[in-house]
């Protein structure tokens, strides 16, 4: 028999969301078959099979959390004894892999293990695992179970562990379980009361009934890694946002002679972004705090000296972040075949993990979209990010006469612990110098 942990994904994750079992119990597996579909919080990714067997069983279903080192596949290799890709103790295990194990007392290690997914009598389709949602009260003094990517949450949020009820297995704290705390919805503390009655773990509260239908959905697989993103972000950040009118006639012209002479050339035409994206690189020469990470574990601002440009990516399943590397030297042309490469990859659901990770500045463009502007979100860690509006002919006085002309909106948001807001104004009103000015950011091409 051959246990296999989930491997370590890399990039600092210790754990993985199941989106799709490609395989059920009592199936004959080839090596570097996939076996499971895992979303993380960098990207989805297919786990192969590290040699071949019969699947004897599979650990938890579809939106079960499940961590790194921990078996979710059982395979009849014919070996007889069971063996393992990973070893049992954390003091054995790489560090990546040991700092996802928890350290779990062995009197409460049994609750704590996930439901294994047994082959049905039938042969059909296997159940999934059984789901823990009631909080667990623990009792005064005991440890408590969270994983090291939940209990940085909880650093990040200020939240007291102890003080939180989790809902996971065995009473394990979950991520969901302190952000919900921390907003305030708050189940009866942890600990249990001095007269040792644990009581119900949520008091009862009437619902009055709706007026129509209805319909709930578990929020599962990327849409729960967005919210607890924008959780994250929006409660560990400071945000402050910043709104400009900028004048793009000179820079719709000059996108409409570039595009001509690409088009000539048997090149793809251009958005506006790698305009955008060259002028946020000078502009950081003069602004560095703009292009750089908040890391809340060390209270350290870390300043970027390169410039990897994260894209707000709208797609079937939901918001991604494209990455596109190395803007500084890259060329517009390269730039725009970037765009269009990393932007359909992570659309049709390719995308690797370069392209989902190690963005230092996001732009969100919604001007295709409509609106005037927006207060986006930070990308965390980041500290800013730039919102593109819908570019739009409109009257303007200019020189005491009216014209029209291409105006639009830039509305980035800032993190105000490491830009201050003159700074950030002043961040901006250099990028509308360069946009509305073009042959200055044509000369630093």
């Amino acid at each position: 028999m051959f246990e296999f942990r989930l491997p370590d994904i890399g990039e600092g994750v210790v754990e993985g969301e199941i989106v799709a079992w490609k395989v059920r119990v009592g199936d004959n597996v080839a090596e570097d078959q996939p076996l499971v579909e895992v979303m993380t919080d960098k990207a989805t990714v297919e786990i192969p099979s590290p040699k071949a067997g019969v699947v004897t069983s599979l650990t938890g279903g579809e939106g079960d959390v499940i961590e790194v080192g921990q078996v979710f596949v059982v395979l009849d290799d014919g070996t007889g004894a069971a063996e393992s890709t990973v070893r049992l103790t954390p003091d054995e295990l790489p560090d990546a892999q040991a700092a996802a194990v928890p350290d779990i007392p062995a009197s409460e290690r049994a609750l704590s293990e996930p439901a294994t997914v047994e082959a049905p009598a039938n042969g059909g389709t296997p159940a999934p695992a059984v789901a823990y949602s009631l909080p667990t009260v623990r009792p005064s003094g005991s440890k408590v179970l969270a994983t090291p990517a939940t209990r940085r949450v909880a650093r990040e949020l200020k939240v007291d562990l102890g003080a939180v009820l989790g809902t996971g297995p065995g009473g394990r704290v979950t991520k969901s379980d302190v952000v919900a705390w921390s907003e305030g919805r708050r189940a009866p503390t942890g600990r249990a009361s001095a007269g040792g009655g644990a009581g119900l773990p949520f008091e009862h509260i009437a619902v009055p009934p709706g007026s129509g239908p209805e319909e709930r959905v578990k929020v599962r697989g990327l849409r729960r890694k967005i919210s607890e993103a924008m959780v994250r972000s929006s409660l560990s950040i400071p945000h402050f946002s910043y709104v400009d009118e900028v004048d793009m006639t000179e820079l719709v012209m000059l996108r409409k002679r570039v595009n001509e002479q690409m088009v000539a050339a048997g090149q793809g035409k251009v958005s506006y972004l790698p305009f955008i994206m060259k002028a946020c690189w000078i502009a950081f020469s003069d602004h560095p705090e703009v292009n750089a990470l908040y890391d809340n574990t060390t209270d350290e601002v870390v300043y970027k000296k390169y410039f990897n440009c994260g894209l707000a990516t709208d797609t079937p399943q939901g918001l991604y972040v494209s990455v596109v590397r190395d803007i500084p030297g890259k060329t517009i042309a390269q730039l725009g075949a970037d765009i269009i490469d990393v932007t359909t990859r992570v659309r049709e659901g390719k995308a690797s993990r370069d392209d989902l990770t190690d963005s230092t500045f996001t732009i969100t463009s919604i001007g295709n979209i409509g609106g005037l502007f927006a207060t986006p979100i930070i990308n965390y860690p980041e500290v800013a990010i730039l919102g593109v509006n819908k570019i739009v002919e409109r009257p303007v006085v200019r020189d005491g006469e009216v014209v029209v002309r291409h105006m639009t909106h830039l509305s980035p948001s800032f993190d105000h612990r490491v830009v201050d807001g003159a700074n950030g104004a002043r961040f901006v009103t250099r990028l509308k110098q360069l946009l509305e000015n073009p042959g200055l950011l044509l000369a630093h091409l």
